[in-house]
Protein backbone atom coordinates (compact mmCIF):
# COMPACT_ATOMS: atom_id res chain seq x y z
CA UNK A 1 0.00 0.00 0.00
CA UNK A 2 1.20 3.68 -0.82
CA UNK A 3 1.92 5.83 1.87
CA UNK A 4 0.10 9.31 1.16
CA UNK A 5 3.31 10.97 1.64
CA UNK A 6 4.24 9.16 -1.39
CA UNK A 7 1.58 10.08 -4.24
CA UNK A 8 3.03 12.99 -6.00
CA UNK A 9 0.52 16.10 -6.51
CA UNK A 10 -1.13 15.38 -9.88
CA UNK A 11 -0.80 18.50 -12.43
CA UNK A 12 -4.64 18.85 -12.87
CA UNK A 13 -4.06 21.75 -15.76
CA UNK A 14 -2.15 18.99 -17.60
CA UNK A 15 -4.59 16.63 -17.02
CA UNK A 16 -7.80 18.67 -17.78
CA UNK A 17 -6.38 19.57 -21.27
CA UNK A 18 -5.39 15.64 -21.94
CA UNK A 19 -9.00 15.35 -21.19
CA UNK A 20 -10.40 18.27 -22.90
CA UNK A 21 -8.83 19.07 -26.41
CA UNK A 22 -8.80 16.15 -28.07
CA UNK A 23 -13.10 17.25 -27.70
CA UNK A 24 -12.64 20.74 -29.33
CA UNK A 25 -12.98 21.46 -33.16
CA UNK A 26 -11.06 24.46 -32.01
CA UNK A 27 -8.35 23.36 -29.26
CA UNK A 28 -6.59 26.57 -29.67
CA UNK A 29 -8.99 28.75 -27.88
CA UNK A 30 -8.77 26.13 -24.87
CA UNK A 31 -7.73 28.27 -21.73
CA UNK A 32 -7.28 26.77 -18.55
CA UNK A 33 -6.37 28.79 -15.14
CA UNK A 34 -5.74 26.59 -11.81
CA UNK A 35 -5.85 28.28 -8.17
CA UNK A 36 -5.06 26.43 -5.03
CA UNK A 37 -6.60 27.22 -1.35
CA UNK A 38 -5.96 26.08 1.92
CA UNK A 39 -2.35 25.48 1.92
CA UNK A 40 -2.42 22.97 -1.38
CA UNK A 41 -5.58 21.13 -0.03
CA UNK A 42 -8.31 22.85 -2.48
CA UNK A 43 -7.82 23.19 -6.52
CA UNK A 44 -9.88 25.13 -8.42
CA UNK A 45 -9.84 24.61 -12.38
CA UNK A 46 -11.73 27.44 -14.81
CA UNK A 47 -11.81 26.10 -18.05
CA UNK A 48 -12.77 28.11 -21.06
CA UNK A 49 -13.22 27.16 -25.04
CA UNK A 50 -15.46 28.27 -28.33
CA UNK A 51 -19.14 28.09 -27.81
CA UNK A 52 -19.31 26.10 -30.63
CA UNK A 53 -17.42 23.46 -28.53
CA UNK A 54 -19.65 22.84 -25.89
CA UNK A 55 -22.31 20.28 -27.06
CA UNK A 56 -19.25 18.41 -27.16
CA UNK A 57 -17.42 19.19 -24.15
CA UNK A 58 -20.28 18.52 -21.82
CA UNK A 59 -21.92 15.73 -23.76
CA UNK A 60 -25.47 14.67 -24.11
CA UNK A 61 -27.43 15.03 -20.31
CA UNK A 62 -23.59 16.56 -19.38
CA UNK A 63 -22.06 12.84 -19.13
CA UNK A 64 -18.62 14.06 -20.76
CA UNK A 65 -18.33 16.75 -18.21
CA UNK A 66 -19.29 15.06 -15.58
CA UNK A 67 -16.87 12.14 -16.43
CA UNK A 68 -13.85 14.53 -16.65
CA UNK A 69 -14.59 15.46 -13.24
CA UNK A 70 -14.78 12.45 -12.09
CA UNK A 71 -11.49 11.72 -13.44
CA UNK A 72 -9.77 14.96 -12.13
CA UNK A 73 -11.48 13.87 -8.64
CA UNK A 74 -10.12 10.48 -8.61
CA UNK A 75 -6.36 11.81 -9.20
CA UNK A 76 -7.09 14.47 -5.98
CA UNK A 77 -8.80 11.94 -3.98
CA UNK A 78 -5.31 10.03 -4.50
CA UNK A 79 -2.82 13.16 -3.62
CA UNK A 80 -5.58 13.64 -0.38
CA UNK A 81 -6.81 16.71 -2.26
CA UNK A 82 -10.02 18.10 -3.36
CA UNK A 83 -11.06 19.62 -7.08
CA UNK A 84 -13.13 21.59 -8.48
CA UNK A 85 -13.83 22.31 -12.26
CA UNK A 86 -15.52 25.04 -13.19
CA UNK A 87 -16.47 25.95 -17.12
CA UNK A 88 -16.56 29.69 -18.00
CA UNK A 89 -17.26 31.92 -21.18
Amino acid sequence: MISPQTVATPNYRELAVFLIQPLLDTPEKLVISSETTLGGRKVRLRVAFAPTDKGRVFGRGGRTINAIRTVLECAARAANQDVNLEVYE
